[in-house]
């Protein structure tokens, strides 16, 4: 068995951390003297610690590390894999919307005003994390598929903004909508909308959003607004477009 200061030196942590993970439970000295309480680990602890410090190299949590433990060391990577791929399409996404940002004084992103008579949109509702949402665009997709239907254009409508959680149903326009499973549905009123055409797919909305607040002469109204997915016959890409009600 081994000091913890020589344990920290041989497994490259620092006492302090070692003395934090004892503190939350991560892991215990094998042996601590009566007297002086001078801690000791013998092989299997340092092992522990090099697992843990490896799990901490690649950014698994504390939370995850007590939830799974260490032992549960490749469980624990792979997971971590899948919230890198996840981060990346968010970064990939943040890139994407600082350069449609700096290219905007350079040109306009096209916008029109469009003068609605109101419709329901049919679908499939979530309340959560943004995260969510493509989950129930999945869903939508397959019963689409599922019943052959023509869908010229679908509708992903924000309900509620919270925080980080949010109220949204991705679905048809109720006519359509009746041949398929979900039944959540939402009123749009009829009224004003300023539309502006995503540059740039999904990654693009967040931009067209800040597009439309930042225009002048434009005064928005309480109203739900919404994506429409315009799907051309014969394309392989949806043209999106954010639709703000306007006074």
């Amino acid at each position: 068995m081994l000091s913890i200061g020589k344990t920290a030196r041989l497994v490259g942590m620092t006492v302090k951390a070692i003395k934090h993970y004892e503190d939350i439970g991560l892991v215990c000295p094998s042996y601590v003297n009566p007297e002086s309480g001078y801690r000791y680990y013998a092989q299997k602890e340092q092992q522990q610690l090099l697992r843990i410090k490896t799990l901490r190299q690649f950014g698994v949590s504390l939370s995850a590390i007590l939830q799974a433990g260490d032992e549960q060391m490749e469980t624990l990577l792979r997971k971590r894999i899948e919230e890198i791929d996840g981060e990346m399409k968010e970064l990939h996404g943040a890139k994407l919307a600082i350069q449609q940002l700096l290219e905007q004084g350079e040109k306009q992103m096209q916008t029109r005003i469009v003068e609605s008579e109101g419709f329901i949109v049919r679908g499939y509702e979530m309340k959560g994390p943004v995260a969510d949402i493509p989950a129930k665009w999945a869903i939508l997709n397959g019963d689409i598929h599922e019943k052959g239907l023509v869908v010229e254009e679908s509708f992903g409508v924000c309900l509620k903004m919270e925080g980080d959680v949010i109220q949204y149903i991705a679905g048809l326009k109720s006519e359509l909508a009746e041949q398929l499973p979900g039944k959540d549905e939402v009123i749009i009123p009829p009224g004003r909308f300023i539309v502006a055409t995503v540059e740039g797919g999904i990654p693009g909305i967040p931009a067209a959003y800040d597009y439309i607040i930042q225009m002048e002469g434009i005064q928005l109204r309480e109203c739900y607004d919404f994506e429409r997915y315009v799907h051309p016959e014969g394309s392989t890409e949806d043209i999106i477009e954010i639709w703000m009600p306007i006074v």
